[in-house]
């Protein structure tokens, strides 16, 4: 009803202004398209505490605030959105950005992806969620742990995508076949007391442990444009603390950090994985710097 009631609006002012009528026709016609359009993409007029549909269920996504870029936030395993509660609205505040904050699948508000488990739709699902959301870009994205593997498909197929901050987050080389074995033994015995004690966390979570493997092999083909701003934060107590694991992991880190000179490290003394809670500060001051470099490159492209 609103829609009809504003088209009746511009012809009524169409004719009002005394516009010709194949003028006022090809007016309306233009008005008319471009509602269909919007309507046929499946855009929402807003994402502000809702869940939209990404093929088969549904996620919940909240948008808030006004400004570009917009800053994407990604969970780590297990974490639905209310991970970044304690540093999204200053964000959002002081950098005058909009930001999106979202349940992945079976997590939070969000419906279960109803197929078997796949990294690579965890990717699809959050640029179907953005599409829907009509978030044009650019966008950074700020994304931690297991977050990271989703946050990196997106940087390598998206080109809304001017930047990523990384805390404490999974880089695919660290995990070959030996490593995703690994995790795969460590956790898989711990499936029973989870299913007891968090059943809905147990229904995500034992699905990732038991794809890992195949997730890791997916991974290492993903390839980040190297001209991408990436501010990679890791924490000195991460989640692993077995004297081989955590100098792969270094290693990982510090390679590739020094693949592309647009990559810049941060080490954490004293932090533990959860950064943004240990030192949000950090994790905040990251995200202000890469914003103000988007800017500064949208500001240099215009001129």
């Amino acid at each position: 009803m609103e829609q009809n009631g504003s088209t009746h609006v511009h012809v009524w002012m169409i004719s009002s202004i005394g516009l010709s009528r194949r003028a006022s026709l090809r007016l309306i016609a233009t008005l008319v398209l471009s509602t269909t359009m919007f309507l046929c993409s499946g855009a929402v007029a807003d994402c502000v505490a809702r869940k939209v549909d990404v093929g088969g269920y549904a996620l919940w996504m909240q948008s808030s605030g006004h400004g570009t870029p917009t800053v994407v936030f990604e969970s780590g395993g297990g974490e639905d959105s209310s991970e970044w509660s304690n540093i999204e609205p200053i964000i959002r505040e002081r950098a005058k950005v909009r930001t999106v904050v979202y349940d992945r699948a079976g997590l939070g508000k969000s419906d279960p992806n109803p197929r078997p488990y796949r990294i690579e739709d965890e990717g699809t699902a959050l640029r179907r969620a953005l599409d829907r959301c009509d978030i044009q870009g650019p966008i950074i994205l700020v994304a931690h742990s297991y977050g990271g593997f989703i946050s990196e498909i997106l940087a390598s197929e998206d080109k809304r995508v001017k930047g990523l901050v990384l805390v404490d987050a999974n880089i695919p080389s660290f995990f070959d076949d030996k490593e995703a074995a690994v995790i795969k033994a460590r956790y898989e015995p711990l499936a029973d007391d989870l299913k007891r004690d968090k059943p809905d966390v147990a229904r995500v979570l034992v699905p990732v442990v038991q794809a890992y493997p195949a997730t890791a092999r997916y991974m290492r083909d993903v390839r980040i444009p190297l001209n991408l701003p990436i501010i990679d934060i890791t924490a000195e107590h991460t989640w692993v603390d077995a004297p081989d694991e955590l100098q792969a992991m270094r290693r990982a880190h510090s390679e590739f950090v020094a693949a592309s000179p647009n990559r810049v490290p941060i080490f954490v003394e004293g932090s533990g994985h959860y950064i943004s809670r240990d030192r949000p500060n950090i994790v905040i001051d990251a995200v202000l710097h890469l914003v103000s470099e988007v800017r500064e490159q949208k500001s240099t492209v215009k001129r």
